[in-house]
C-alpha cells in the first residue's frame, strides 16, 4: 500500500512538473509573439511619421502639379455678411446650448 501510494506520488510530482513546463514554453512564446507585435507597432509608427513629412507632402504635391498661387483673391458672396442680426442670434444660440453641455 506504501508502494502504491509512493509511486501515485512520483508521477503526480511528475506530471505537475510536465505542465509547469508546458506553461513556461507557452508564456516564453506569448513573450516572442508580444516582441514581435511590437516591433511591427514602432516600424508602422514611423512609416506614418515618414508619411506625414511636410517636406514628403511638399514634394508629392509638387509632383501632382499643385503650387500655391501666386496671388490671393477675395472672393465675396452677396447676401451673407449683410445679415449681421441672424449671425448674432446664431451665436447666441450655439452659446447658450454649449453652456448646458456638462
Amino acid at each position: 500500500m506504501f508502494t502504491l501510494v509512493v509511486v501515485l506520488a512520483f508521477f503526480a510530482l511528475i506530471y505537475s512538473r510536465i505542465s509547469l513546463d508546458r506553461a513556461a514554453f507557452e508564456l516564453h512564446q506569448i513573450g516572442q509573439d508580444v516582441a514581435a507585435q511590437e516591433r511591427i507597432h514602432w516600424d508602422l509608427r514611423l512609416e506614418v511619421a515618414r508619411l506625414q513629412s511636410p517636406q514628403r507632402i511638399t514634394e508629392a504635391a509638387a509632383g501632382l502639379g499643385l503650387v500655391y498661387p501666386e496671388e490671393r483673391i477675395t472672393i465675396e458672396a452677396s447676401g451673407l455678411a449683410s445679415d449681421t442680426n441672424y449671425a448674432a442670434a446664431r451665436w447666441t444660440a450655439s452659446r447658450s446650448l454649449l453652456s448646458e453641455l456638462p
